[in-house]
């Protein structure tokens, strides 16, 4: 079974390299399906948990995600990590191309984080946030939560900066971009599913 959606994973991010993250423990019962998953393949003590379970199953994700020279791990459950080839971008060039109408409430956040040492050279920072909000949408839907529902909102934003970045990549020279595309894509449709009014909320495309 493992290697069947490992396959299938890998097909939908046309390809990119994918890594197996094993289960360390079983957490509590009580866990959205979605937390479960990623707080079993953390330390039960991990720095990730939270009281609040949107922000574990945000803040978890993540924790999961792993930089790796000239590419981005990205945690999308299922135990599943893929790896996306990184645009050579700045992350501040990027977050200067968000025209100020798809910017949202949380810009100023990402921009200043992206300015740290760790991130400046790594724009898919906007990638690993996506799908931290996007994991955190997931456990609230699980939940049948009426509150939190700015998770929901920031994960259409984050769609928008990430669909900022591909458009960028997709002009630099020798850059693999139908990896990028083929993971947001993918990612596209897996917002779709999760938030109903999804369409509403984000305006993100990839072509």
């Amino acid at each position: 079974m493992r290697g069947v959606i490992l396959a299938m994973v890998a097909a939908a991010a046309t390809a990119a390299e994918v890594e197996y993250v094993p289960v360390l423990w079983a957490p509590p019962a009580g866990f959205p399906p979605a937390l479960r998953d990623i707080a079993s393949r953390l330390p039960a003590d991990t720095a990730a948990r939270e009281p609040d379970l949107v922000t574990y199953t945000h803040e978890g994700s993540h924790f999961l995600c792993r930089g790796t020279p000239g590419h981005h791990g990205l945690y999308v459950g299922r135990g599943l990590r893929i790896y996306i080839p990184t645009p050579p971008l700045t992350t501040a060039e990027v977050f200067a191309a968000i025209p100020e109408d798809k910017r949202g409430t949380i810009y100023g956040t990402y921009l200043r984080q992206g300015q740290s040492a760790y991130w400046q050279a790594q724009p898919l920072m906007i990638l690993d946030e996506w799908g931290a909000y996007l994991a955190g949408a997931t456990a609230r839907r699980e939940m049948a939560l009426d509150s939190r529902r700015e998770t929901d909102v920031h994960c259409a934003t984050m769609a928008g900066y990430a669909a900022v970045m591909y458009r960028m990549a997709k002009e630099c020279s020798g850059y693999p971009h139908a990896e990028l595309k083929g993971f947001c894509d993918w990612q596209l449709a897996r917002c779709r599913e999760v938030i109903p009014e999804w369409d509403e909320l984000a305006d993100a495309r990839f072509d």
